[in-house]
């Protein structure tokens, strides 16, 4: 280990980073919110399973294939809830001697599955659209389809806000990717109760003969309007898997050790920074004036916490780890 002037400063980073880690680790997540998050979770699942059940039944009865993929849907949604839950208690569980990070890198990987998923079945859902347009289209009974996907729409938009506000406090992306699952669901429901009463209109305004045609069309509009969103989920977790550093998250770590380095008369400093699932990993270093002598550690804290306030506090949400040396090369 190289040294300037006194051998403190490798054991000062070495410190440092071991004190910082352990209060950090013990803030991240308080475990009434873990708790809340999977109560949540479990209601989610409960109202889910049962919806998608009676959507599959009613579908096949009414012969409605847009009923059905809205069923689909939801039950696919229901599965990737359920593997939410265990993530969530996989993360309430904390580091172990294997995972020395905890279990957060699990949050975008779930959300990378489920957007996938999503984007297949949407993907499907319009090929299967555009199928029964070619092929003639599909009769259905559109009074009770109306009834039963209007039915349906509320509750899905029902459960969204419900878990949009009872998880407003906490930071998950897994409540935030379920509340957005219901709202999807909502909007097709309530979409293909549209389409059934408008269907009901044409043949009472003698179009029956475009009535087949409905239930195909759209399913093909609904599932091409709803692509974009679970893409938009792959993507953002596809940059998290590959650890790209969030632009924001980036700019406000720098102007952090940008305005402490300079109010301390740092030679330089450098940061790093991460998102995995709800977790912000930032690292920055500090690189003491040639030939300044030994600060205290109560000194070192306290220029940490000048960091941590200059990054809004020691908030859930942070891990943090500052390092001192005054050698450039070890930032």
């Amino acid at each position: 280990m190289p040294t300037k002037g006194k051998s403190f400063v490798p054991i000062i980073r070495e410190r440092s980073n071991a004190e910082i880690r352990q209060s950090k680790k013990a803030s991240i997540m308080s475990k009434t919110s873990t708790q809340q998050e999977q109560k949540l979770l479990a209601i989610s699942i409960a109202v889910t399973v049962l919806t998608a059940i009676a959507g599959v039944v009613f579908g096949l009865m009414i012969q409605s294939r847009t009923v059905i993929f809205d069923a689909f849907y939801t039950l696919i949604d229901s599965v990737m809830t359920l593997v939410a839950l265990g993530v969530s208690r996989l993360i309430a569980r904390g580091d172990d001697r294997l995972f020395q990070y905890g279990y957060w890198h699990l949050e975008p990987l779930v959300a990378l599955v489920n957007g996938l998923v999503l984007v297949t079945a949407c993907v499907y859902a319009v090929l299967e659209g555009l199928n029964g347009i070619l092929s003639g289209g599909r009769v259905v009974d559109f009074g009770p389809g109306a009834i039963f996907t209007g039915i349906g729409g509320v509750i899905c938009l029902t459960m969204a806000a419900f878990i949009h506000i009872r998880s407003t406090n906490i930071q998950s992306e897994l409540l935030r990717i379920d509340a957005r699952a219901w709202l999807l669901g909502g909007v097709i429901s309530l979409g293909v109760c549209i389409s059934f009463i408008t269907c009901n209109l044409l043949v009472e305004a003698e179009y029956a003969y475009l009535a087949p045609y409905v239930d195909p069309f759209v399913l093909m509009l609904l599932a091409g309007s709803l692509l974009p969103l679970p893409l938009q989920t792959v993507w953002r977790a596809t940059r998290e898997i590959l650890l790209i550093a969030p632009p924001e998250l980036d700019r406000t770590a720098r102007e952090a050790a940008r305005i402490v380095s300079e109010r301390h008369g740092f030679a330089a400093f450098e940061s790093h920074v991460m998102k995995a699932g709800r977790v912000n990993f930032i690292e920055i270093g500090l690189v003491a004036p040639s030939g300044e002598m030994t600060r205290s550690f109560a000194e070192l804290d306290e220029i940490r916490q000048e960091i941590a306030d200059e990054l809004g506090g020691a908030v859930p949400g942070h891990w943090l780890t500052v390092d001192f040396t005054a050698d450039k090369r070890w930032i």
